[in-house]
């Protein structure tokens, strides 16, 4: 099956190739198999449901439900063509990772191929189905108790990932004679130049590789140096961008020849494995036992400097519209610094960069990230007079 040429989602699949494939990898047909319909930007989903039986060697005990009669539901994610390979691994590795070093409650792996090499002609990952409601979806019902244990259940969660620091900026993979050995791998951002996008803002010469960066990154300065080169070819191509960034060209190149002089004062920010898109919908809650009981979507999560562990302010957002919500979000990370602090959880409050070096060349990376992903396909008009207000703040701070 092709994708949409709308969306670039696959159309949906036949049920007998499903279960071809399912019978390829050794699952068997499942009793049930089902569309879930949900608004999802990169894939499509399945649920896929076997007896208890038939599916418990596949899965740890703990994700079993306790009634042996109980059906077991599968999630089955089939992606579209918007990033090759990168994506599918990334939150494959992660996710094994996270429960061989956390306890953090993610769904299990059960399969999944990072090629289209299979009946599907597409990447997929096969998890198990993680109990529980989406906060977003119940929030309103929720007490200032129960908002107060959830808030305390992820200050847990994020100290946990504090004692693994990491010595390289990117995301994970696997060892490429190990699928169950995790290492750094490419980065993967949310706003990269997706597959899909690419025709339609650029000639037919540029590529996924030629239009983002990758790393992993050994230091903060190599993964800024890497990114503002990609921008600025983004730049040098796009009808769009090459007016308005043309004077800043020089200053930029002088800013990059200038980062290596300025390694020992950018390169002291610790790096951490964060979400990056840890919003309500993102967290599933059991309101019978007050319990998280699942992390979800950790396909653009990766290894970060830590003050860029939630790049879109997404950390605690009830996934609400309006200016309430956003409101309410505020009053809510307010809270949450709060009860770090009572907790002997403060330096999970400490996000700011270490030094104003640091931060400018964080102004200038992101400045550049924000003209160049939204100028081109005229989104967020009234931001561009701020990132070009930014990228002047940094490139002065560099003296260029």
């Amino acid at each position: 099956m092709g994708a949409s040429a709308n969306n670039s989602l696959p159309e949906p699949f036949p049920e007998e190739t499903i279960v071809s494939l399912l019978e390829a990898i050794g699952l068997g047909r499942p009793a049930f198999i089902k569309p879930l319909t949900v608004t999802a930007a990169f894939h499509i989903i399945y649920v896929l449901t076997y007896p208890r039986d038939a599916i418990a060697h596949r899965l740890r005990p703990d994700s079993l439900p306790s009634d042996p009669s109980s059906g077991v539901d599968l999630i089955l994610r089939i992606s579209g063509d918007h990033v090759p390979r990168i994506k599918t691994e990334n939150e494959t590795a992660i996710l094994t990772w996270l429960r061989e070093n956390t306890s953090i409650p993610v769904p299990d792996v059960v399969a999944f191929d990072v090629t289209t090499a299979n009946i599907l002609g597409h990447e997929y990952q096969i998890t198990n189905r993680c109990p529980g409601e989406a906060i977003s979806d119940i929030y309103d019902t929720l007490s200032p108790t129960q908002l107060d244990s959830i808030l305390l259940q992820l200050m847990h969660m994020l100290a946990e990932l504090h004692q693994h620091p990491f010595t390289e900026i990117g995301g994970l993979s696997f060892s490429p004679d190990n699928t169950t050995t995790t290492t750094v791998g490419p980065m993967l951002d949310e706003h990269f130049w997706f597959i899909c996008d690419i025709p339609h803002y650029f000639p037919p010469t540029e590529t996924f590789t030629s239009l983002n960066y990758s790393g992993p990154f050994a230091t903060f300065t190599a993964y800024v140096t890497a990114a503002v080169n990609s921008y600025v070819h983004v730049a040098s191509i796009h009808p769009s961008l090459q007016a308005p960034l043309h004077p800043f060209l020089p200053r930029i190149a002088a800013f990059l020849a200038a980062l290596p002089n300025h390694a020992s004062t950018l390169n002291t920010t610790p790096i951490y494995l964060a979400h990056k898109d840890l919003h309500f919908a993102n967290i599933l809650y059991d309101t019978a036992t007050d319990r998280i009981t699942a992390i979800l979507d950790w396909e653009f999560a990766g290894t970060v400097p830590y003050p860029q562990w939630d790049p879109v302010r997404a950390f605690l957002w009830n996934a609400k519209p309006g200016k309430e919500s956003f409101d309410e979000k505020y009053r809510l990370r307010d809270r949450f610094w709060e009860l770090c602090h009572e907790n002997g959880k403060g330096f999970l409050a400490e996000t700011a960069f270490g030094n104003e070096l640091q931060e400018s060349a964080h102004l200038v990376r992101n400045s550049l990230r924000g003209i160049t992903t939204n100028v081109p396909k005229e989104l967020h008009p009234e931001a561009v007079e701020k990132w070009f207000k930014d990228l002047e703040t940094g490139l002065q701070a560099f003296g260029v």
